[in-house]
């Protein structure tokens, strides 16, 4: 009886495990193809948003190379523009220096271009671009701007170094423009000179502007170079001090004319 019982129980497990896997059959059978569906969609979904992603770092690295070029271009827009500005520059200091020229009917002169400076603890002087190949000789005046701003000291053949104005090694006859009394001026110190050998009974005044004489044939007569600032004279000394503050700025000076002989 037991050993009947145990098998009937075995057929009745045997039936529920096959009744319930043809139930899962069935069930599969019925969500499986929207299971697919979903596994599908979910998978054409992924490869689409990484397909975006791509094309989103793609994009960004074509706008990044377009943004660099754009970039490159304004960079060379703008040196363009600063060099148009200089040359605008550089040609409306030419003008005004032939301008200067033909008001003083300089015959024989020399365009240079001022191209270092020497250390402000050394001599004070400056070198510009023209030398003894393009006729500029020692003794020379330089002008700048329609004032005297120094004297051609030594020269080589492509360049020449300039005496400024306001060095003690500078020397040349002047006249003051409004009582044209003959002086001797000499370069001092920075930014400043004076008239030397000056007697009592000379009209000299304070704020009358020194301007060169035409004592040779070297310097043009009437170029000025700077205005009387201070009278003075010490006791017991016979010539008068006049100290003359000089146009002459070297930081601004650029091109410059060269009077030659």
């Amino acid at each position: 009886m037991n050993i009947g019982f145990k098998n009937s129980k075995k057929v009745v497990y045997f039936f529920v495990f096959i009744s319930f896997l043809i139930f899962f059959i069935g069930i599969v059978k019925i969500f499986l193809p929207s299971l697919i569906f979903r596994v599908e969609e979910q998978l054409t979904n992924s490869v689409h948003f990484i397909g975006d992603i791509s094309k989103y770092f793609k994009e960004k690295d074509e706008l990044y190379r377009e943004n660099q070029r754009l970039k490159r271009e304004i960079q060379n827009l703008d040196i363009q523009l600063v060099n148009l500005s200089y040359l605008r520059k550089e040609n409306e200091i030419l003008r005004n220096l032939l301008s200067f020229k033909e008001s003083y009917t300089i015959k024989k002169w020399t365009v240079a271009k001022v191209i270092a400076y020497s250390p402000e603890s050394m001599v004070k002087s400056f070198t510009i671009d023209a030398g003894s190949k393009d006729g500029v000789k020692s003794g020379d005046i330089v002008i700048n701007n329609g004032y005297v701003v120094g004297m051609i000291g030594n020269v080589y053949g492509n360049f020449s170094i300039v005496i400024p104005v306001d060095d003690r090694n500078f020397k040349v006859m002047v006249r003051t423009s409004k009582t044209g009394e003959l002086c001797f001026y000499q370069g001092f110190e920075k930014g400043k000179g004076h008239l030397k050998f000056v007697i009592p009974d000379q009209d000299i005044r304070i704020g009358d502007t020194i301007v060169t004489d035409a004592v040779s044939d070297n310097i043009p007569a009437g170029i000025p170079i700077g205005v009387i600032r201070n009278i003075s004279q010490k006791e017991g000394e016979f010539f008068r001090y006049v100290e003359v503050n000089l146009f002459y700025k070297p930081t601004l000076l650029d091109y410059v004319i060269v009077v030659s002989r």
